[in-house]
């Protein structure tokens, strides 16, 4: 099984660079839980998904003046090759073993505290599995609150 992890598709977001820093840290770290996530996941990490956005100091979108986080329903490689690679990379890794969670770190202008949104699954079997997750979290920290989610 596998767990995906990706970062800064918006530049501005800095403070997803840090959450990402914190996450590596502790899952390359010594401690129990870590090595029991290891042992039972592949992760796949992309620490910046918009590195010529950062570069240039953009807030939103990359250097060519487009926002990555809204094209990923069909991105073009050319015009969104960052995109385009993580969705292959995760197509090729379909191929071989399930992917249990994709998780997209970003920061938030308005809203306050750590929260998650997620895609809403339509198949009434699987409807409330992207709620486990989250729970999850929420029960295991209380830096996290299910509630502002």
């Amino acid at each position: 099984r596998a767990v995906v992890v990706t970062a800064r598709v918006h530049p501005g977001e800095t403070n997803s660079s840090y959450m990402m820093r914190g996450f590596i840290n502790f899952i390359t770290g010594a401690s129990p839980d870590a090595k029991v996530l290891r042992d039972n996941f592949v992760f796949k990490i992309v620490p910046m998904l918009n590195p010529d956005g950062v570069i240039v100091g953009n807030y939103r979108s990359s250097l060519a003046a487009r926002d990555l986080n809204r094209n990923y329903k069909n991105p073009i490689k050319d015009a969104y090759p960052s995109i385009w690679s993580v969705k292959a990379m995760i197509r090729r890794m379909l191929t071989e073993r399930e992917v249990v969670l994709y998780c997209d770190l970003h920061g938030h202008s308005r809203k306050m505290n750590v929260f998650m949104y997620g895609c809403e699954n339509k198949e009434p079997s699987l409807r409330l599995q992207e709620r486990v997750f989250p729970n999850m979290m929420s029960r295991n920290t209380s830096k996290f609150k299910y509630s502002s989610c």
